[in-house]
C-alpha cells in the first residue's frame, strides 16, 4: 500500500502529541566544524548521544521538531515486554531519552552535549565534511553524522481514514511486531491485516508459535498476493469494535470477526529523506545499507536504528548498532 502523505494530517490531529521534556544545553557555533552529528532521538539515537558524550566528544544532537517526532515510531512505543526494565514505563522510548539528557546536560561532560530541538531539512556532503541545514535556517558543520530518524508502520486505511485503529494501537490491542507483542495473542481470538505474503506469514507464525484460539487474515479489500492454510476475508472493513480494549471488526459484507489482539502488517515507511539526499545505498524496502560498524556507502554517514537494513528492528539491536557505529568513529577522531 502506497503511503498518502495527506493522510499523516489526522494521524496528527487525533493522536496526542508525545510529550517531549526541553532539554536546555549550550548552543553551537554554526562556523564551527563539529565532530559529530546525530540526527535523531529514538532509542537508536539516545544511545548513541549517550556513547559520544561520555567519549568526551562533541556531539550535535537534533531531535526533530514536532512534526517529525510524530513519523517514528519510537515515540509511540507505549509498552515494551521484551526488554528487562523496560515494563515500569509508560512510554519507554520517549522517557528515556529524557532521563538520558537531562542526565548528561547536567553531568560533568555536558560541554559536549548540544540538543537542538529542530530537525535538520538539507544535508549535502562537502570534501570531507557535511553541511546540514535546520528548518530555522541554521547551517551547521560535521565530519561525521548519525542518521537515527527510523521509520513509521503503515497504518490501515477503514473507509478511507487512519482514525479507527488508532485507539486500539495506542492501548496495545492492535500490534506490529510478532517478535515485540506476538506473546500478547496466546489463547486469544487473532487478526492479522494485510494481503501481502508478509502478512500471510505473521499469521502463520502467531498461529505455530502462540496458538491462538483463532486467527483471520483480513485483507481490508485488497486481492491477497499469497495462498494460505489460514482463513482469510477480503471485504473492507467497516468498522473495528471495542471498548478500551479490542473486540471485533465489522465487514462491508455484514460479517463480524471476533477479536482479542489484532496485528497489522502492511510494511513500512523509512524516514530516508536525507539519506536519499546523499545518495546512499539503499535496499528495495528504502532502508539504509551500511556495513557492519553502520557506515553507508557515503563515507563517514553511518545510520542506526530502525532505518538501517539487515537489522531487527528492536530497541536492543538499536542500542548495539549505536554503540558499534560510535565506536566506530571514535576510533578514527
Amino acid at each position: 500500500m502506497k503511503f498518502l502523505w495527506f493522510l499523516l494530517v489526522p494521524l496528527m490531529i487525533f493522536a496526542q502529541d508525545p510529550k517531549v521534556i526541553p532539554v536546555t544545553t549550550q548552543q553551537p557555533e554554526q562556523s564551527k566544524l563539529y565532530p559529530i552529528v546525530i540526527v535523531g532521538a529514538g532509542a537508536a539515537g539516545t544511545m548513541a548521544v549517550k556513547r559520544a558524550v561520555l567519549n568526551n566528544t562533541e556531539v550535535l544532537l537534533f531531535t526533530g521538531d514536532k512534526q517529525d517526532r510524530k513519523r517514528s515510531c519510537g515515540n509511540w512505543v507505549k509498552k515494551v515486554d521484551n526488554v528487562p526494565g523496560l515494563e515500569k514505563y509508560k512510554r519507554p522510548v520517549l522517557e528515556l531519552r529524557n532521563e538520558v539528557l537531562q542526565e548528561l546536560a547536567s553531568g560533568p561532560l555536558s560541554s559536549n552535549l548540544y540538543v537542538i530541538e529542530d530537525s535538520i531539512c538539507s544535508i549535502e556532503k562537502q570534501d570531507d565534511f557535511f553541511k546540514l541545514i535546520d528548518r530555522s535556517g541554521r547551517i551547521y558543520f560535521a565530519k561525521y553524522v548519525v542518521l537515527a530518524t527510523g521509520i513509521m508502520k503503515e497504518q490501515p486505511l477503514i473507509q478511507g481514514s487512519l482514525r479507527p485503529i488508532l485507539p486500539f494501537a495506542n492501548n496495545g490491542s492492535i500490534g506490529y511486531c510478532c517478535i515485540c507483542d506476538g506473546h500478547r495473542c496466546l489463547g486469544k481470538k487473532t487478526v492479522v491485516i494485510g494481503h501481502t505474503k508478509t502478512a500471510a506469514s505473521m499469521a502463520l507464525f502467531l498461529s505455530k508459535k502462540y496458538h491462538p484460539t483463532s486467527i483471520t487474515i483480513l485483507t481490508n479489500g485488497h486481492v491477497p498476493e499469497f495462498i494460505s492454510e489460514i482463513a482469510v476475508l477480503e471485504a473492507p472493513i467497516k468498522e473495528v469494535v471495542g471498548n478500551n480494549v479490542l473486540s471485533g471488526f465489522v465487514l462491508e459484507t455484514g460479517e463480524y470477526v471476533e477479536a482479542e489482539m489484532g496485528f497489522v502488517a502492511l510494511g513500512i515507511r523509512p524516514n530516508n529523506q536525507l539519506a536519499l539526499q546523499l545518495g546512499a545505498q539503499l535496499n528495495a524496502s528504502g532502508l539504509v545499507i551500511t556495513d557492519e560498524d553502520g557506515e553507508s556507502s557515503v563515507p563517514n554517514l553511518f545510520v542506526i536504528g530502525d532505518l538501517r537494513a539487515n537489522t531487527l528492528k528492536q530497541i536492543y539491536t538499536a542500542w548495539q548498532n549505536a554503540v558499534d557505529a560510535i565506536q566506530a568513529i571514535d576510533e578514527r577522531l
